[in-house]
């Protein structure tokens, strides 16, 4: 009996050591079809918007309440199989200062967040200011860009999981044009 219950703890303990997990955001691991996490999102007030229709293939763009406002935020999918692997959240200023206020806040809670995550700043680019958050469940980059003195707050949570097939498919089709 002993050792049928140190075979099933060590099983477990195999299982939980190998097993992956998806990032979160918004409580909701990036994983299953743009649909399903659309409606997760639909759940806690979010809605399709009215710029969706002039997103590319592979966006769809909602709005919803984030941090006491109501936010644009991109749902990055594979186009084939409409599975999701990235959110992307983005907001616009026209001076620098107060981009670089939600930036700071941005920063701050995700360093609370996720203090386990591995730190780098800044990130090579044309960014005014910029970080990373990298785990084994993925990147969470947070930037401001500077365009036309325009001044644009992106945050991305890129899940590792669904996005190593996607880069895999681009690459060979960028391959096969070669």
């Amino acid at each position: 009996m002993k050792r049928f219950i140190i075979l099933i703890i060590s099983f477990l303990c195999f299982t939980q050591a190998f097993s992956e997990e998806h990032l979160k955001f918004l409580g909701f691991p990036i994983d299953g079809t743009v649909n399903e996490y659309a409606s997760k999102l639909m759940s806690k007030g979010f809605y399709i918007s009215p710029d969706n229709e002039y997103a590319s293939k592979g966006l769809r763009v909602m709005e919803g309440p984030f941090l006491g406002n109501i936010e644009s935020f991109g749902l990055h999918y594979d186009t084939d199989t409409k599975r999701m692997w990235s959110v992307t959240f983005v907001h616009s200023f026209f001076k620098e200062d107060d981009a670089k206020e939600l930036y700071d806040e941005l920063e701050t809670l995700l360093r609370e967040k996720h203090y386990d995550a591995t730190y780098k700043s800044p990130l090579a680019g044309p960014f005014v200011s910029s970080c990373s958050f990298q785990s084994k469940k993925g990147i969470i980059t947070l930037v401001i860009i500077e365009q036309d003195y325009d001044y644009q707050v992106n945050m991305s949570y890129t899940d590792r999981i669904n996005y190593i097939p996607v880069y895999k498919k681009n690459h060979q089709k960028n391959l096969d044009d070669m």
